[in-house]
């Protein structure tokens, strides 16, 4: 810590694993980018009911990775930069929060969904065979 300042500069060591984690959450970003335009293009063209899911499932994956897109950001800008490592990590943690948070909700999201359908299902199904 620069006792003049108060700034802190990260060791080239500690930059090297700052950098391969910026390198791996920006693929990850692309990955889940590329698989929202995979899944728009895929819900287009099938032209289907299911064709709506995909184009919601799409938006989410897409929002997603600009999510890791801002972490990526701010964790090369640590790298990048002098003086202000500590606020740009803190800025690249408060990104890679916000993008764990939007997944786990749609991910719960997704799980009660799944929960009332198989019973919503099992139920209408149980009607119909004691009705027949």
């Amino acid at each position: 810590m620069d006792s003049q300042s108060g700034r802190y500069e990260f060791t080239p060591a500690q930059n090297e694993i700052l950098k391969k984690a910026a390198t791996w959450t920006g693929l990850f970003a692309w990955i889940m980018m590329g698989s929202a335009g995979l899944m728009a293009v895929g819900g287009v063209l099938t032209a289907e009911a299911s064709s709506i899911g995909a184009l919601i499932v799409a938006a989410i994956y897409f929002i997603i990775g600009l999510s890791f897109r801002g972490a990526v950001t701010s964790l090369k800008a640590v790298v990048q930069t002098e003086g202000n490592d500590i606020e740009h990590l803190m800025g690249a943690i408060d990104k890679l929060g916000s993008a764990f948070k939007v997944m786990g909700i749609v991910f719960l999201l997704g799980v009660i969904l799944f929960v009332v359908s198989t019973v919503a299902i099992w139920t209408w199904m149980s009607s119909v065979a004691a009705s027949s």
